[in-house]
């Protein structure tokens, strides 16, 4: 048996006369813009409950059109997790703007607000909180420490899109903007790659609105150099039909989380991840286990035909791409030690009974 971390296909499968309708957007004509963008951003809008929504073609513009329009620049500080997708701080690099790495909550391994706090200066522009694997990044306590030093907030929700705040607030809507991601492989994924953003600012949107169609305000005007960041119609479609079935997603991906909760939390040689209420929705589950273990586990999963992925092996701080910064020194304790010990394992939603028992036997006869 063979069982992927990640299988968006199962989905499709689940959406009623999706090969027809496929068909019937294909024969339209209409590729790119059209009703069907306008369509999944109205949807969407009102799923997230959110004033504005701006759909792209990827979450990495979707990051670094935000940094844009609350006006980064050049030397100014944007405080950000190093165990993240490279993207994360890639926006920021961008703009040549300057990333200060803040340490991770070793639970949920989203930013520590307490190193966060304190690693605020005069400098200090922006906060960028990544709701990593979908855990919330502590959002309530971060929005509430912009407020106090005057900072602006985007939120990385590529990994979290229909996780909530304790508060029933869907992640990716509380700060000045939400950066989302339509990967293939995340909760709510395309058959490409896609992004969107969400704000309650008018300015914003009418920033990125510009941006992500060549600056233009309308056909041919251009009031600003801008980028091509256009979702593209057939996806647009994919990505609605998904979200009108989302709440049987959610389940999916629950069973597997209630799954590996029940079966491997007795196991005193790894670490299953928390989850802290029903409103999470985890992207990846993702384990902890000592760096002896890790390589081990690894093979014998593989062997076995269960695939498994590390996310994130080689923090960002520590990567040549950062190399001007001088940052490769830093001393971030917990996310050091996230990078050698995770390992995330096959989720997705619709799994079948007998991945359960065959993932369940492969643990049961694996001597660490």
């Amino acid at each position: 048996m063979n069982i992927p971390v990640a299988d968006p296909a199962r989905e499709l499968l689940k959406i009623k006369d999706f090969e027809k309708k496929l068909i019937s957007v294909i024969k339209s004509g209409t590729y790119v813009g059209g009703l069907n963008v306008i369509n999944f951003e109205n949807n969407i809008k009102k799923f997230l409950n959110s004033k504005y929504v701006v759909s792209l073609n990827s979450g990495t513009d979707a990051l670094l059109f935000s940094l844009l329009a609350i006006g980064i620049k050049k030397n100014d500080e944007v405080l950000v997790p190093s165990f993240t997708f490279f993207a994360s701080v890639e926006c920021i690099l961008h703009l040549e703007a300057k990333p200060v790495f803040v340490d991770i909550d070793p639970d949920t391994f989203c930013l520590d607000v307490k190193d966060l706090e304190n690693k605020i200066t005069p400098r200090t522009r922006a906060i960028l909180p990544v709701h990593l694997f979908g855990n919330n990044a502590s959002i309530e306590e971060i929005s509430a420490l912009g407020k106090k030093h005057n900072i602006k907030i985007v939120e990385d929700v590529a990994q979290a899109f229909g996780s909530k705040t304790k508060a029933g607030k869907y992640l990716g809507t509380i700060g000045d903007v939400g950066a989302f991601s339509f990967f293939p492989s995340k909760t709510l994924g395309g058959i490409g790659d896609g992004g969107l953003i969400a704000t309650n600012s008018k300015k914003y949107f009418s920033i990125i609105s510009k941006l992500k169609n060549h600056g233009q305000s309308k056909n041919y005007n251009h009031d600003i150099v801008g980028y091509n960041s256009r979702l593209d119609s057939v996806n647009a479609f994919v990505l609605n039909e998904k979200l009108a079935i989302f709440k049987q997603i959610k389940e999916g991906r629950n069973n597997f989380f209630n799954f590996y909760n029940h079966n491997l939390s007795s196991l005193n040689w790894l670490k299953v991840p928390k989850k802290d209420s029903e409103n999470t929705l985890l992207n990846y589950f993702t384990i902890s286990v000592s760096t002896k273990i890790r390589p081990l586990l690894s093979e014998h999963l593989n062997n076995n035909g269960i695939s498994n992925a590390i996310y994130y092996k080689k923090p960002i701080h520590t990567q040549k791409a950062l190399t001007k910064y001088n940052t490769k020194k830093l001393k971030l304790f917990n996310t050091e030690k996230a990078s050698r010990t995770v390992l995330s394992l096959p989720y997705f939603s619709f799994p079948e009974e007998k991945e359960f028992e065959y993932i369940l036997s492969k643990f049961q006869n694996f001597k660490p």
